[in-house]
């Protein structure tokens, strides 16, 4: 799913919106709270939302680590050097991450 939009099930139609009572589709994230309150629509778990991100928002490299298997800042730590063998950090990254750890 885009980011900014979110899943949703149609529970009547809308003249703005091409769809159906029963049809699932995305609306602006803007959006949601207006068509909800009116009636429209109900939001509805996306599987992403099972497989959220847990490591802090601002950890460097967070989304590629998670990606990797690393869902704890614990596991991170100790995977210390060996990061680098993972696609997409470089010593760049390690820096930032043992400057993000000195914190």
């Amino acid at each position: 799913m885009k980011k900014g939009y979110i899943k949703v099930k149609w529970v009547k139609p809308h003249p703005k919106y091409g769809y159906f009572p029963g049809d699932v589709g995305s609306v602006k994230v803007d959006k949601v709270k207006e068509l909800l309150d009116q009636g429209y629509i109900i939001p509805v778990p996306d599987q992403e939302d099972e497989k959220k991100n847990p490591l802090p928002e601002d950890l460097p490299a967070r989304d590629i680590l998670f990606d990797a298997g690393f869902d704890t800042v614990e596991k991170v730590k100790e995977a210390g050097e060996s990061l680098s063998d993972v696609k997409g950090i470089g010593r760049g990254t390690l820096k930032q991450l043992a400057e993000y750890f000195e914190k």
